[in-house]
């Protein structure tokens, strides 16, 4: 029996380093724990919206007593503001003429008069030495006497009543013009209140809004930690997966390289010649190098994909997966090209014509 040149099966195995292996399982757990359907929402339970402050809620009182505190005031204005328009009025100054005027007028004329009699009876004497009395002459010095009295009677109480009008005419006119400004002075403090009063809800508008503005950025905070904590899974599982999405783990596995077996001479010694042909078709090449016109016709029960080949430069259509999809149940072969194992897949390699 002729024995051959020695051949040998070359057993590939891949493996990463133990902290990468540890990296990935750690990942997974991860993704496990943080999609588990079974996990509840957690709502949050703290306040996400600030209440009024004590200013705000005293600035809102404020405001509406506010809205009516002007209206006794300028009430009182509208008042005044009618009587100083009303016309002046007989009645009007008669309550500022003086009460004691016809006392004093009634007076001035006695007075008046008394002097005049006393006139008259010095002209009366004279007429009586002169022989005279009784005469026509002392008759018209008589008429005349009295027609100058009663003229001049009338002047002067023409002239104290007519003085007597005017200042209460006066006083009446200043009553009106007083009436006016007191008027305008109430509408005045009526505004100045409002705007004062304004201003001041203003400044507790302010001093509540920078209260409510800082408590809102206290509970603005709480929720960010919140969120934070509750996205803080994903935010491990995802640094992770970058940092391990930027680790070389092709070049940093270890391959397990080839191991001597029994020779083609020995193994066909040991089946004969039917072993030769069983030996190729349980590891027939499959490197996907060495096919073309490649179509993929199914999956195997385990998802492997099956695809009809044919060899480059050989006839006949074949069956069967490509190594390499199946680096478990592949051998590389010493012209450098893989073939695989069957016996280790749920796919059954044929010929189909």
């Amino acid at each position: 029996m002729c024995f051959g040149t020695p051949v040998y099966q070359t057993t590939e195995k891949s493996e990463l380093p133990p902290f990468l292996e540890e990296a990935y399982k750690k990942l997974s757990q991860q993704a496990q724990a943080v999609t588990d359907p079974s996990v509840q929402y957690v709502p949050y339970g703290g306040q996400r919206l600030s209440p009024l402050t004590n200013e705000q809620q005293l600035s809102r009182q404020r405001a509406v007593e506010q809205s009516q505190a002007y209206q006794p005031d300028l009430n009182l204005a509208r008042g005044l503001t009618s009587l100083s328009m009303n016309p002046i009025s007989q009645s009007d100054i008669e309550q500022y003429q003086n009460p004691y005027s016809q006392m004093v007028t009634k007076n001035v004329l006695d007075e008046m008069r008394r002097r005049s009699d006393i006139q008259g009876q010095q002209t009366s004497d004279a007429a009586v030495r002169a022989g005279a009395y009784g005469g026509s002459r002392f008759g018209v010095q008589e008429a005349e006497r009295q027609r100058n009295l009663q003229e001049q009677q009338t002047r002067t109480a023409a002239e104290m009543g007519q003085q007597n009008y005017q200042q209460a005419l006066a006083a009446a006119q200043a009553q009106k013009a007083q009436q006016l400004s007191g008027a305008g002075a109430f509408g005045n403090i009526a505004g100045q209140q409002m705007q004062l009063g304004q201003q001041g809800i203003q400044g507790l508008t302010q001093a509540g809004a920078l209260g409510q503005g800082q408590l809102q950025k206290g509970m603005d905070i709480a929720y960010q930690d919140f969120q934070k904590q509750q996205q803080f899974p994903y935010t491990q599982a995802s640094t992770l997966s970058n940092l391990l999405a930027g680790v070389p783990a092709a070049q940093m596995a270890t391959v397990y390289g080839q191991q001597p077996g029994p020779s083609m001479a020995s193994q066909l010694a040991g089946l004969g010649m039917a072993g030769a042909g069983m030996y190729g078709a349980m590891n027939p090449p499959s490197d996907i190098r060495l096919k073309e016109d490649i179509e993929l016709v199914g999956q195997s029960p385990s998802n492997i994909n099956i695809y009809s080949f044919k060899y480059k430069g050989k006839e006949g259509k074949y069956e069967g997966v490509m190594a390499q999809e199946v680096p478990w149940a592949s051998i590389m072969g010493n012209n450098g090209y893989l073939t695989v194992d069957y016996s280790k897949l749920d796919v059954e390699f044929r010929r189909l014509n």
